[in-house]
């Protein structure tokens, strides 16, 4: 049975134009976020109707192989590194989930008094805590953020000179995964609201993908609160699974 009630002649035709282009894509003539020709010289140079050539366009979108921008044309979309991917794995979930490739990751920190909203994250009473705020870059363009709350009543903050925001930043980006023995991951899709514009300035999206992190010690405690945002056009998500 063919999708889309498509016929069998018309599902060749498409599915013949997909595997071309995707051979294409693979043996290098088209590179990862370069841009394919235009449709119409696409179309003549595969020798196929403008018709057939948008369904394998379709295709190639739904599988993430292209996207299209509007008014821009059609572009080989960057591929997740897989030996970086998988949420199933504990790690910083913004890299296993955008496909941009972030080449900065800015800091902006504070130490915040306990709030009733602070205990109420970290479930206990707590006096002092670190607000921070990443914006992930590429060539100087935000790609998405993170704002985190920090606990600092567990012991391995002590190691950490909380002064310095690059050893705040290499602490937050990869060793609270060495320190922390289980994460928990809830994604869901949110509206730009304006605090999320402030921090994603530069991007047009109307929707995220939210991925709030809780990531807890050895003891149970919670030791960090995350809520990531990349643009809904720009997060893949990714789960390996074995019987």
């Amino acid at each position: 049975m063919i999708e889309n009630n498509r016929s069998n002649k018309k599902a060749a035709r498409y599915a013949i134009t997909y595997n071309k282009i995707l051979k294409m894509i693979r043996d290098g003539l088209y590179s990862e976020g370069s841009k394919l020709p235009t449709e119409p010289l696409l179309a003549e140079q595969l020798g196929v109707s403008r018709s057939t050539l948008r369904q394998a366009l379709g295709l190639l979108q739904e599988d993430g192989i292209i996207e299209a921008k509007k008014g821009i044309g059609n572009f080989v979309r960057k591929i997740l590194n897989e030996d970086n991917v998988g949420l199933e794995r504990m790690g910083n979930p913004f890299y296993k989930s955008c496909i941009d490739t972030i080449d900065n990751v800015e800091i902006m920190m504070e130490f915040e008094a306990a709030t009733e909203h602070v205990e109420r994250i970290f479930n206990r009473k707590t006096s002092v805590a670190l607000a921070i705020y990443r914006y992930y870059k590429e060539k100087d363009s935000i790609k998405g953020s993170c704002f985190s709350h920090v606990a600092t009543d567990f012991d391995y903050i002590n190691s950490i000179n909380l002064n310095n925001e690059n050893e705040v930043l290499d602490f937050l980006e990869t060793k609270i995964y060495e320190y922390g023995l289980s994460s928990m991951l809830e994604i869901r899709l949110v509206p730009a609201m304006e605090n999320i514009k402030e921090a994603n300035k530069g991007n047009v999206s109307k929707y995220y993908q939210m991925i709030i992190e809780r990531i807890s010690d050895k003891n149970g405690n919670l030791i960090a609160y995350n809520k990531y945002y990349i643009p809904f056009e720009r997060a893949v998500f990714k789960v390996f699974r074995n019987n």
